[in-house]
């Protein structure tokens, strides 16, 4: 060995004391050199010489120099040290306590750098140390372990040990001020808790396990924040996870609970009710650790320990996998990110497992699933920790390293079975993906498109899932994009039998055709080898049977023509030229075969061959798919002389059938043939072709110019090849200048007339210039470019020219060849132009001894036979097919890359997914596709096995390996979870059981609740099997200890066979060994608490209302035990059994209401006996105020003992009230809300209470609303206790409630909480000062409220403050969000309305100037309206939105907004209004208010124009019935509602209105339907709600009269008879549903009811006040029959019906007797319903059948009855009379009506009424109104003839006489003497009665106002309404007969008919608007008329 090998694989000691030198560039310098050596000898495996101690101490005091240098090199030094050989020599000489001690310096040194390299490498020196000196996570002095040094500055002077111990890496930024500070007591106390200095090492871990469990359970008492803060409670729980492992799991369970009671601890900071401000005066705050920070130290403990178990099991392994997944629950409450340490820390686990997992390799399926599961297990857990983590930072760090974090769970993409064995997890990862992705990514959407080609491939393998022949041509490019990967010769023959299968098809359908050509093209191309060969030994059979055909004239295929086969390109196989061209190019493939060779040759030729069997035409159709690859053909037959002959042959003149310009191509191809002969030959034939082609001599002849010694040359043969570069002379990267010279040249060559030496030097000009590439490609740009050089070229042919054709073919030839080069398109439309082949040709034996022209048209020429070979640029020419045989004119490059394929581009495109999404790992994308494969074939994870992938026809690289089957199984969960609990049920060692519970509990750890339910009942099975008896030794107990906790982690998960299970053991079994356990005096604390905490989930679980025995039995117990525990001092003991009792007291516990009792005493006294006003032992006291008023709620009624007990309530009070100065939050809460249901129970007792409770200053009432008041208290104490104070109000009374709201400013607090209300129930951490929940406001407005109605007067007052006018503000702020809607809707709809709603009564004023007048208040109310009714429960605020509802519809300007804002949103009033419609709510007020609303809305309605409604609006809002019949009140706990849902539905779709609506016109009388669909209105929906309701308070034949009707039966009433009054379409929905028909049911079964009998017998009998009752029913619904047909859509036009009516009206007609109001209702009822009804009017005309009066007959004696009975005190005029009379007018009209009123004589009541004496007394008695209605009846009834007799004469003429002008009795006396007037039996009479003649007289002088021109209103009338009646009598009396025409003229009548005709045709001619203004003017001007006229005759 040389001096310098030496020197290299040495480190001596000077080289190694210069890592200590004080100068940095000599530290540097030896560090480089010794890292260089030592780390180069390591990796090449060499040795090396030196002192690895010494190596390691100067490493270490590197650091001693500052700042450090390159820490992280010298840390990676040391590590490599430490996994070397020579680690051993380190162990040998350096203690571990002395080296850890050193690195804990090196720690505390680096940890200014906040670096995450260094802090690994110091976590990866840790574990090795351990590793090293065989040490399991032991610390090993007690000294190291010194408590905290508590001081006033909140414990930042930690000591220095506990300190080392933390991952010192905490900075000034970790700490924040503290939320709160805990006393001086609590602080004592909980110094106490955390001194486990006193338990060492030596004293054994017994005592440090019962202080960890004193600490769990007395860890509630405290707030979260309190253990971040001195004596740093939480940081000793992190330090003592690593002091030993028989005490980790009581840390571990410590933490976890500090964890859950920290996430609950920022839940409730963050709610607003938890919101206080801050009473301390301004100092310093102590300060906490940040939860973030707090977070990333036990993260960083976690990850560390979690680090060397990743491929094992330990007891511990779940716990701290718990402890990280509770950390990172801890971060998303938090709302923050996640520690980046632990983050990277969790990708490096993924990848290290994922790793290992993936290396597994072995043929032993059952060791590789042992060996994997574990690892897997972890594996599994730390990916789905890793992607919460992700997805945590992404939704918190504003900041995130997206690229950064996308590299971090790039693993879990590639982690198959991960992925297919969790599809949740794979779809949020996607969703992750997707929204780190700064761009969208395209490697996703790539995978799932390989996939899908995969899939559609494998599915071809299996036979069920085969598509068909046409499916699978139409799926063939994704199926090819795999073909070669699947590597499936059966795939590749599915896929050519589509093809030839598909041969009929072909002709028909273009598309598929296409698909079947291109599956050829990438068939032909296929890359593999064998694939391919084998592809190519398919082609033959078809193609030879169809040639075969062809030849034997048989059919090829049935239903297919050979011929048309052919015509169609098929032979075989669909043809096309690309097809071709790929066969041809295979015969020079060195790889083929020669029977590939051979077949690609016989192809073509058999092609060629079909001349013989085809005709002409047919054959040269065949000939246009072989045209292109003719060149290709003949350059193939250079080598193969059977081709050659074939082509040959095919070209001769003589025989052939190609048409001349197909052969001139051919021979064109020859001319560059290497052999000479065939050269001259194919010469000859061209100019053959050439002279028999030119048979009108279009060009100069060749023939006699043609020189014998032409054919011996060669004329396209070009020795040397023309070197391309030498035809683009002008290369610049410029831009082309020549434009305006090449439009000028062209412009000069478009000149008909030009010179042939201008044309020349012209075409010499322009190819100078196109030797510019870019002038190229601009001459290309003109469209008319191209076209000219043709016409150039034929110029220079023609036989008539007279200058050289040189001179011009020499430029054109030259320029037609630059521009084939540049351009390929017209390179292609060149070379199928037989004119340019012939120009060509032509100058080539025009002029063949001129080199330069032979040499540019051969050039021409081989560019357009081999135009689809060649590819040019401006410098390279390239052929993509090998023409070296030929005589190619010039030179070029190669270049055969076949073009891309569907083949191709899928390998590309696995190639790119491999080294992109896979990260260049070949064997993870193998993986990955064997996976994908094995779950494609096999369906699902579970089923995926070897046996059912290895016989598929596949490679071998995609059948799946054992190590690929294990670790599938390995990731089904439920696969191992089954199989570790079959291994565990069948343990029988109690240690290995112990592991596989652990194992167990890592399962849950992953699955959380969603263990399957078969798992579930083993667990339970196991879980029970252990732990229903309780523990004998301490082996056992160790067993139930482990079996306990996973009993407890089944329950905190929900598995819910484990939760059926436990609570039936503890029912049936009372020797449980919970049950026994629990009442054992000596029970340890350790596991009373895991049994506490499992019965505490248990009876957290969900309640399924099945009563349990064991419940109440096991509180009776426990509250002794307790007591018991109590009495020994085992508080921790009564703690536990406390919280059982607070689970347990939510349960129905079926105790009697003195049990209650007493045990509330019970636990009043457990609670004052640790009564303390610090945090220590709130929970104690929370636990037992909660039970107490879960007690409370289960009282029904107090026993009247203890309701005389005034002392008992004294002192529960005085109690309570000493607990509302609790520290904590939750216990003064509890204390009021208990407070408040004492004094709910304790009502009457209250009174003479208060008195008692003077101790406090102003009394308990003053307390209550100064904590209210108080906004240093927390708002939900302010809130209860506000809600004690209104309990109170009643009993202080109005006076004294007064003075005490005036003595605190109760109103100005209340304006300034209005001010400072924050909505939302969530606090932001800017908000600070006072603020104001909506609960608190509530609170105001709610004593507001109380007192208005203790003292309305107050109301005045309070309208005058500020406070009231700022409500309505409150109303109009924004609704917050959805979810947090609940306490703002409970302000404004229930607080607010009801306060609103109470000022009604006296203060309406204030209300119209006010909200009435306030639209924006409106609107927020129909928007509030809107977003209760989206509540669960809505009922209550509903109530008092119905309410101020009803005081709006009082005032005109909020009714209309209302109603025009519900017109635009129709859906909001049907909401509104058919929520309290439904069954359950009957009785209640919601139901009460909603009618009388709906009442008010109809009887609103009734005073608006039709057009206007709201009720129009509400027909036009038209619904699909199934949006009608949503199961709403099916949810709304009522039985058998679902069967009344059912009947609803069925009532909607019988309607006739199933069909979608028209608008209805406006007089429509009935619904409509326009289509088919089934649809209906708002109004029908309202109906049938409010019909439903009618039918339960009115059931048929069960409906009652002699009760009493509620407020439901009339509000009912009313509203259905509002509805059905207003509109057709609620009428027409009644007489679908037979609404009418139940009504008379009812009626008629009362009136048949022979228990009642008849009225007089039945009041005798019982007395008058007992048919009250039965009176009030008659009248609530004949109310409601009323209004119903008081409109004029509700017409009885059945004759049953109407008869029925007509006949319970004349049974009904006793009972009237007994009631006024009824007689008035039945009377207007009868009216109402003969208004429209004809029929009505015939039946109630007749007496029917079993009855001795009609109804008309009845009438009329109520109308005498009425009209001369004496005037009754009270009673209104007329209330009978006039609708009797009505309806004696409406069955004037029906002819048994009129003989009915004649045999009546009702005429005869005139003399009593109307006696022809005025001045009579009986007359002076009758009303006038009576009076003016009995003239309107006798009004019709004159107008028939039997009622137009002339009687009563002097009587009507007097009632006109005594009567003013247009009086309405005189206008009726006039008109029925007009109705007599036209009666002809009366005109004698009236017209020899001379009174009657001077009262039409003076009725004709009367003067009308302004018609003589002067006159008032005093002496004039103003209409001509009286005349008109006058003038119409005159002319049917008097101008009809001579006789009488005669008498009128004699009169002085005629003088003054003809003043008054001359008067009114003066007035029209000179004011005509006057005229027309005067009423009836212009009827009594044409009646003059008439009259004149009939006088004239």
């Amino acid at each position: 060995m040389s001096v310098k090998q030496n020197m290299a694989l040495q480190l001596a000691e000077p080289q190694l004391a210069k890592l200590t030198s004080e100068s940095e560039e000599i530290r540097m310098r030896a560090l480089e050199q010794v890292e260089t050596r030592f780390i180069r000898c390591l990796r090449l495996g060499e040795q090396i010489q030196f002192k690895p101690v010494l190596l390691l101490k100067q490493l270490i005091r590197w650091f001693g120099h500052t700042p450090p240098l390159a820490p992280d090199r010298v840390l990676a030094m040391m590590v490599e040290l430490l996994r070397s050989e020579y680690a051993d020599v380190v162990v040998r000489k350096i203690p571990f306590p002395r080296l850890k001690a050193e690195m804990e310096k090196v720690r505390r040194i680096l940890r200014s750098l906040e670096s995450p390299r260094i802090t690994d490498l110091l976590d990866d020196l840790e574990f090795l140390l351990l590793d090293k000196y065989k040490i399991e996570l032991v610390t090993p002095t007690a000294s190291e372990l010194s408590t905290v040094d508590l001081t006033s500055e909140g414990g930042e002077t930690m000591s220095e040990s506990v300190i080392s111990q933390m991952e010192a890496n905490l900075t000034p930024e970790d700490y924040e001020p503290a939320w709160t500070q805990p006393s001086v007591n609590d602080v004592a106390t909980m110094k106490s808790l955390v001194d486990f200095s006193l338990y060492g090492p030596d004293s054994g871990t017994t005592e440090l396990k019962l202080q960890l469990t004193h600490l769990t359970i007395r860890m509630g008492d405290y707030p979260a924040e309190f253990l971040l803060q001195s004596p740093f409670i939480f940081l000793h729980l992190v330090h003592l996870q690593k002091r030993s492992i028989e005490t980790l799991f009581h840390v571990n369970r410590a933490i976890i609970v500090f964890l859950k009671q920290l996430q609950r601890r920022i839940q409730v900071r963050r709610n607003t009710l938890s919101y206080s401000v801050s009473k301390d005066a301004p100092r310093p705050v102590g300060k906490q650790l940040k939860v973030e920070s707090a977070m990333g130290v036990l993260m960083n403990s976690c990850t560390k320990m979690l680090h060397p178990l990743l491929f094992r099991s330990t007891l511990n392994n779940w716990h701290l996998l718990e402890l990280v997944v509770e950390s990172i629950r801890t971060y998303d409450v938090l709302n923050a990110r996640v520690s980046p340490l632990a983050t990277v820390r969790f990708g490096a686990m993924v990848t290290k497992l994922l790793s290992f997992c993936n290396s597994v390799d072995g043929s032993d399926m059952s060791k590789l699933v042992d060996s994997l599961m574990i690892p897997r297990l972890q594996s599994l857990i730390f990916n789905g920790l890793l992607q919460d983590t992700v997805a945590l930072n992404l939704t918190y760090d504003k900041n995130l390293n997206r690229a950064h974090a996308i590299s971090l769970i790039q693993p879990l993409g590639l982690d198959s079975s991960y992925l297919s064995c969790m599809p949740e997890r794979m779809k949020s990862l996607s969703k992750l993906m997707t929204a780190l992705a700064v761009k969208p990514s395209g490697t996703e959407q790539e995978l799932i498109w390989l996939k899908r080609s995969y899939g559609l491939a494998l599915n071809q393998l299996m036979p069920k899932t085969q598509l068909g022949a046409v499916q699978l041509l139409k799926s063939q490019r994704q199926i090819c994009m795999v073909v070669n990967q699947v590597g499936s010769e059966t795939l590749v023959k599915q896929l050519f039998d589509a093809v030839v299968e598909c041969t009929p098809r072909y002709a028909s359908n273009s598309q598929l055709r296409k698909e079947a050509e291109s599956l050829l093209h990438a068939l032909l191309d296929l890359p593999d080898e064998k694939l391919r060969e084998f592809f190519y030994r398919l082609m033959p059979r078809p193609v030879v049977a169809h040639f075969h055909a062809f030849m034997n004239k048989t059919v090829y295929m049935t239903g297919c023509s050979n011929l048309v086969l052919a015509r169609n390109h098929i032979l075989g196989l669909p043809l096309n030229s690309n097809l071709l061209r790929k066969l041809l190019l295979q015969t020079w493939s060195p790889n083929a075969s020669k029977e590939v060779v051979q077949w690609c040759i016989d192809y073509p030729t058999m092609l060629l061959k079909l001349s013989c069997v085809l005709g002409d035409q047919d054959f040269r159709q065949v000939f246009h798919v072989v045209l292109p690859v003719v060149p290709l053909m003949i350059y193939r037959s250079i080598t193969h002389k059977q081709l050659h002959k074939v082509v040959w042959d095919l070209y001769d003149p003589d025989g052939t059938s190609l048409d001349p310009p197909l052969l001139l191509r051919g021979f064109v191809c020859y001319l560059f043939h290497p052999d000479e002969q065939t050269r001259r030959d194919a010469i000859a034939k061209i100019a053959y072709t050439l002279q028999w082609q030119d048979d009108k001599n279009k060009y100069r002849p060749t023939k006699d110019n043609l020189p014998f010694e032409l054919f011996s040359h060669d004329l396209c043969l070009i020795q040397p090849p023309v070197v391309y570069g030498t035809i683009f002379t002008e290369f610049t990267l410029e831009p082309f200048q020549g434009q305006r010279s090449l439009d000028a040249l062209i412009r000069l060559l478009q000149t008909s007339d030009l010179r042939p030496s201008i044309r020349k030097s012209t075409l010499t000009q322009l190819n100078v210039l196109l030797q510019n590439w870019k002038a190229c490609e601009d001459f290309s740009t003109r469209d008319d470019g191209y076209s000219l050089l043709v016409e150039v070229l034929h110029s220079g042919l023609k036989p008539d020219v007279a200058f050289d054709p040189s001179d011009i073919l020499l430029p054109a030839m030259s320029i037609l060849m630059k521009l084939l080069f540049h351009n390929p398109r017209f390179r292609r439309q060149v070379a199928g132009c037989f004119e340019v082949y012939v120009c060509l040709l032509r100058a080539l034996f025009l002029v063949p001894h001129e080199p330069q022209l032979r040499k540019e048209t051969s050039i021409c020429l081989f560019q357009m036979i081999y135009h689809d070979c060649i590819t040019t640029t401006e410098d390279t020419l390239v052929l993509d097919v090998d023409l070296s045989a030929m005589n190619v004119p010039f030179t070029y490059e190669l270049n055969s890359t076949p073009k891309p394929t569907a083949v191709s581009e899928g390998m590309h495109l696995q190639q790119h997914l491999q080294d992109t999404h896979f990260g260049a790992d070949a064997n993870r994308s193998a993986q990955h596709w064997r996976l994908y494969t094995a779950h494609r074939i096999c369906n699902s994870p579970a089923r995926i096995s070897l046996e059912g992938v290895q016989s598929l026809d596949i490679r071998d690289s995609l059948k799946i390996k054992v190590a690929d089957v294990a670790l599938v199984q390995a990731s089904q969960l439920d696969l191992q979870l089954r199989s570790q609990l079959t291994a565990s049920s069948n343990c029988s060692s109690h240690e290995d059981l112990e592991k596989m519970v652990a194992v167990l509990q890592l399962f849950l750890v992953l699955m959380r609740s969603a263990v399957p339910s078969a798992e579930g009942t083993s667990l339970w099975k196991l879980i029970h099997k252990y732990i229903r008896s309780a523990p004998v030794n301490n082996a056992d107990s160790q067993l139930y200890s482990s079996l306990l906790e996973l009993c407890l982690t089944c329950l905190r998960f929900s598995v819910l066979p484990v939760i059926t299970g436990l609570n039936k053991a503890l029912e049936s079994d009372p020797h449980h060994s919970f049950l026994l356990l629990l009442h054992d005096r000596e029970i340890t604390l350790d596991l009373l608490h895991m049994i506490s905490q499992c019965l505490m989930h248990l009876l957290a679980g969900p309640y399924s209302g099945i009563q349990m025995n064991w419940h109440g039995k096991l509180f009776m117990q426990l509250s002794a035990v307790a007591r018991t525990h109590f009495d020994k001092r085992q508080l921790q003991h009564v703690r536990c059994i406390l919280r059982i009792l607070r689970r347990l007291s939510e349960r129905n516990l079926a105790f009697c209401d003195a049990k209650i009792l007493h045990y509330c005493q019970h636990f009043i006294e457990f609670s004052s006996d640790l009564r303390t006003s610090t945090q220590t032992g709130a929970q104690w006291q929370r636990d037992c105020l909660y039970i107490i008023c879960q007690l409370h709620t289960r009282l029904e009624h107090i026993p009247n003992k203890a309701s005389e007990d005034e002392n008992v309530s004294h002192m529960m009070l005085r109690y309570l009230l000493g607990l509302c100065g609790h520290s904590d939050v939750e216990v003064k809460a509890l204390s009021w809300v208990l407070m408040s249901n004492w004094i709910t129970i304790r009502e009457a007792q209250m009174i003479h209470i208060l008195p008692r409770l003077k101790f406090l200053p102003g009394g308990l009432p003053a307390c209550c609303l100064t904590t209210l008041l108080d906004i240093h208290e927390a708002m939900i104490v302010r809130e209860l206790a506000g809600r004690v104070f209104i309990l109170l109000m009643p009993v202080v009374g109005a006076e004294d409630c007064i003075d005490l709201l005036h003595k605190h400013d109760f109103l100005k607090d209340a304006l300034k909480a209005l001010k400072t209300l924050h909505v939302t129930p969530w606090m932001g951490n800017e908000l600070v000062g006072e603020q104001h929940s909506c609960e608190i406001v509530s609170c105001y407005v709610g004593i507001c409220s109380r007192l208005v109605v203790l003292r309305p007067e107050w109301c005045a007052k309070l309208c005058q403050h500020g406070f009231m006018n700022c409500l309505s503000d409150v109303f109009k702020t924004s609704t917050p969000p959805a979810s947090h809607t609940t306490a703002f809707l409970e302000l404004c709809a229930g607080q607010i309305c009801e306060l609103y709603a109470l000022c009604y009564r006296d203060n309406f004023d204030y209300l119209q100037r006010t909200i009435c007048r306030d639209n924006v208040f409106l609107q927020c109310f129909l928007s509030i309206t809107n977003d209760v009714l989206d509540l669960d429960f809505p009922e209550n605020l509903l109530v008092e939105l119905f309410k101020l509802f009803l005081v709006f519809c009082k005032d005109p300007n909020a009714h209309d907004f209302l109603c025009e804002h519900l017109k635009k949103q129709p859906a909001v009033f049907l909401d509104f209004f058919l929520y309290g419609l439904h069954l359950p709510f009957r009785d209640t007020p919601l139901q009460r208010y909603t009618l009388s609303s709906l009442a008010m809305v109809f009887i609103k309605a009734q005073h608006v124009e039709e057009k206007e409604s709201l009720l129009k609006e509400l027909e036009l809002y038209v619904l699909p019935l199934n949006e009608l019949m949503p199961i709403d009140e099916e949810n709304i706990m009522v039985e058998g509602s679902e069967l009344e849902g059912n009947v609803l539905n069925r009532q909607l779709i019988s309607l006739s209105m199933q069909h979608r609506h028209q608008k209805p016109d406006c007089d429509a009388q009935s619904p409509k339907g326009a289509d088919g669909l089934k649809y209906t209105n708002a109004v029908v929906l309202i109906y049938h709600r409010l019909d439903r309701l009618f039918e339960h308070f009115f059931p048929a034949k069960l409906f009652n009269f002699l009760q009493s009707p509620s407020t439901g039966h009339v509000q009912i009433c009313e509203t259905l008879g509002g509805l059905l009054k207003l509109s057709p379409w609620a009428v027409h929905a009644a007489k679908q549903l037979k609404l009418l028909d139940r009504v008379l049911d009812i009626l008629d079964t009362f009136l048949s009811d022979v228990n009642i009998g008849n009225a007089c017998t039945y009041v005798k009998r019982v007395g008058a006040h007992k048919s009250r009752d039965i009176l009030s029913n008659l009248i609530v619904l004949l109310n409601m029959l009323a209004q119903w047909h008081s409109s004029h859509h509700a017409v009885i036009t059945q004759p049953a019906v109407a008869v029925t009516v007509v006949k319970l009206l004349i049974r009904m007609w006793p009972w009237l007797s007994h009631s006024a109001h009824l007689k008035k209702l039945t009377v207007q009822l009868s009216m109402f319903l003969t208004e429209h009804s004809f029929e009505m009017c015939k039946q109630a005309s007749v007496v029917h059948s079993g009855q001795s009066h009609s109804l008309l007959q009845l009438m009329v004696r109520v109308a005498d009855h009425e009209t001369t009975r004496k005037e009754t005190p009270n009673s209104g005029p007329s209330e009978c009379v006039v609708p009797a009379l009505r309806v004696m007018v409406n069955c004037c009209s029906c002819a048994e009506g009129r003989l009915s009123l004649t045999k009546m004589h009702v005429l005869d009541m005139f003399d009593t009424i109307l006696p022809a004496n005025p001045v009579s007394l009986l007359a002076a008695k009758v009303r006038p109104m009576v009076l003016t209605a009995w003239l309107g009846f006798w009004e019709v009834y004159s107008r028939y003839d039997v009622g137009a007799k002339a009687c009563h004469l002097h009587s009507l003429i007097c009632g006109i006489r005594y009567s003013t002008p247009l009086d309405c009795k005189r206008i009726l006396c006039l008109r029925i003497l007009r109705n007599m007037s036209f009666f002809n039996g009366n005109r004698t009479k009236l017209v020899d009665m001379a009174e009657f003649v001077n009262l039409l007289r003076d009725i004709v002088n009367q003067p009308v106002q302004d018609l003589d021109g002067c006159g008032d209103s005093m002496t004039h009338v103003n209409s001509f309404e009286e005349h008109r009646l006058a003038v119409l009598m005159v002319w049917k009396l008097f101008c009809f007969g001579a006789k009488y025409k005669g008498m009128l003229r004699g009169t002085k009548l005629l003088k003054l008919i003809t003043s008054l005709r001359m008067q009114l045709t003066q007035l029209n001619s000179e004011q005509p608007e006057r005229y027309s203004e005067i009423p009836f003017a212009a009827d009594v001007a044409d009646l003059l008329k008439n009259i004149h006229e009939s006088l004239q005759q």
